[in-house]
């Protein structure tokens, strides 16, 4: 059968699809299916339509018959995959994503989104093995040495967190999370000085990050810095001014540096927003000379008022 008319078929649902007529798009479509060669383009084409108006059932349903269509193609394979991974199939997406790489071997980003369903999954060490197999295609896949990094330093690897971690870095310097999980592992290892470098790297890059000022922050703390830890948590309550786990560190930066009137302010306005916060206070270190202290019980001690009464 000649194909050249149906192709028009692809280009007309595609501008459907971009200017969000689905039902035209899916006429389009439907067009494709009467051409054998094209029918399941048509039914993974329908199926992505489908899927993205959240009709998930629809769409597996299509894609299985794009499947059926064409058995040894692989890119419908991988498809298929890319969908069960994405509902949370973990398994079955397993499954399609062998079965494309049986068809076309080189496929690295089959190879890594298998890698990523095994790390959904929790296997971590199977995860680690489908990624090794991504780096040997090629050796510069940033994003997946990032992931190793990752998958060592959850598994308590942390030499071999660094080193991959490392190697994205040098792919890709502008990667905040590479810098982020990089202070994780040396801050597991008891080396808070060289964190700090990493999350200050991190933060120069993303800056408005709230993870990255909270960690920040959080380890000038542990490092006996609460005046750099202030300023970090001054910058992170300007956009987050209700957090009350922000307000408590910064109670915390006060207590250390001294002031504990500032401290024991901040402390009370923390427990206004959350009262979990006293049982926060009563085991840091930052408080532990101020247990008995009559103004910091009373405000350990009282009942929550609403802010506007305060």
């Amino acid at each position: 059968m000649n194909i050249d008319p149906y192709l028009n078929y692809v280009e007309i649902g595609e501008l459907y699809q971009k200017l969000g007529e689905y039902e035209k798009a899916k006429q389009a479509y439907e067009k494709l299916i009467e051409c054998p060669e094209l029918a399941a383009l048509g039914w993974v084409n329908i199926a992505k339509i489908e899927a993205a108006r959240n009709k998930l059932r629809t769409a597996k349903e299509y894609y299985r018959r794009a499947v059926e269509c064409s058995p040894d193609k692989y890119d419908i394979l991988y498809n298929y995959a890319n969908f069960l991974l994405d509902i949370q199939d973990y398994e079955e997406a397993i499954t399609y994503y062998d079965k494309a790489l049986e068809l076309e071997p080189s496929l690295a980003l089959a190879q890594y989104n298998k890698g990523v369903a095994y790390a959904y999954m929790e296997r971590f060490e199977d995860a680690l093995e489908t990624y090794k197999k991504v780096i040997k295609i090629n050796p510069d896949d940033a994003m997946c040495l990032f992931d190793m990094g990752v998958l060592y330093c959850e598994l308590g690897q942390i030499q071999e967190a660094v080193k991959h971690l490392q190697k994205s870095i040098e792919l890709n310097p502008a990667e905040s999370r590479a810098y982020e999980l990089m202070a994780e592992c040396f801050r597991r290892i008891d080396q808070p000085d060289i964190a700090i470098t990493y999350l200050r790297r991190a933060f120069e890059l993303d800056p408005n990050n709230a993870v990255i000022q909270y960690k920040l922050g959080d380890i000038y703390l542990e490092n006996g810095e609460p005046e750099e830890a202030k300023k970090i948590f001054d910058l992170a309550l300007k956009s987050n001014a209700v957090d009350a786990v922000l307000i408590y560190k910064r109670a915390c930066s006060f207590a250390l540096m001294g002031d504990i009137n500032k401290a024991l302010k901040e402390l009370s306005v923390a427990i206004q927003f959350n009262p979990l916060v006293k049982e926060m206070a009563l085991t840091d270190n930052a408080f532990e000379n101020y247990l008995q202290d009559e103004n910091f019980l009373r405000i350990i001690n009282s009942r929550r008022t609403p802010l506007s009464e305060s």
